[in-house]
């Protein structure tokens, strides 16, 4: 049965400063906050206290002392506060600050350029031709472009049987492999009315000049406007193992899935080097 309500549940790193204490007195009563939350504010406060008495600040006018303190406390709640995630903004400095540069924000991707930024993004080792995955931290994996049951159409019952099936599902899954969803939004996919087109042409019994017109004309209809201006939602599934054997099981998985049931995955095609480098190119690559 699944759950009618869901949320982000407690990290397994939970450490002691991650606990929370309500803090209350005098008829009033604060929401919970966590030790480090507290403990950040404390080291915070005596350090304002330090500056304003014990350095240059200290011999400034009073105004500027007050304009120290406000900018202070300011920026102690600023970094202070506790997201969602359970993380502070203090703890998001460090990245920020690698982000400011300009050369940190900006990966060269042209055929000439350098392109150990890309490399470096990617993380990618190497992809061969049947669209095998190395990453350079020694996983391994394979993707996939899935077709799935789920639509704000569908109705309650139907949905349902939607979320007890993905639930059974990931109740199924191994550790030691990661499953990552890629959405993007791409062309049509046309070569399948490409091939019957091609068929059709074969197959024609009388090889008149107009009809070539005719499929021609039908060709680029599909190419180039179907093809090239109507794009629609696609949706990948990214298989990360920690090796060759926890990838197979977690493959077998996915495999069972798709033919046991088209509630959570309809459809599964395994892509290989070539639909792969499409898919990465869809997610790395800007318009111009």
């Amino acid at each position: 049965m699944a759950k009618s309500v869901f949320k982000i549940p407690t990290s397994l790193d939970r450490s002691f400063l991650d606990h929370e204490i309500a803090l209350a007195g005098g008829g009033w009563q604060m929401r919970p906050l966590p030790m480090k939350v507290i403990l950040f504010w404390v080291v915070s406060i005596l350090l304002l206290f330090w500056v304003t008495t014990s350095t240059f600040v200290s011999s400034a006018d009073w105004w500027l002392i007050l304009l120290v303190v406000i900018w202070w406390l300011a920026t102690t709640a600023f970094f202070g506060q506790y997201s969602k995630t359970k993380e502070m903004r203090f703890a998001s400095l460090p990245a920020l600050l690698e982000y400011l540069p300009r050369s940190a924000r900006r990966v060269i991707t042209r055929r000439g350029s350098d392109p150990s930024g890309f490399y470096a993004v990617l993380g990618v080792k190497g992809i061969d031709e049947t669209g095998y995955i190395e990453w350079l931290d020694g996983t391994v994996g394979q993707a996939y472009l899935v077709v799935g049951s789920a639509s704000v159409l569908v109705f309650d019952e139907d949905k349902q049987a939607i979320l007890n099936r993905v639930d059974a599902f990931w109740r199924k899954v191994d550790n030691n492999a990661e499953f990552i969803w890629i959405t993007t939004k791409e062309p049509q996919r046309v070569y399948r009315q490409l091939g019957n087109l091609e068929m059709l042409n074969r197959n024609l019994e009388v090889r008149d000049s107009e009809l070539f017109e005719l499929l021609d004309e039908r060709y680029s209809i599909l190419k180039e406007y179907v093809g090239g201006q109507f794009t629609s939602i696609h949706q990948y599934l990214v298989i990360k193992g920690d090796n060759l054997e926890s990838l197979r099981r977690a493959h077998a998985l996915v495999r069972a899935e798709a033919e046991g049931s088209s509630l959570m995955i309809k459809q599964a095609t395994m892509l290989n080097a070539e639909d792969l480098n499409d898919m990465l190119r869809a997610v790395y690559t800007a318009d111009r």
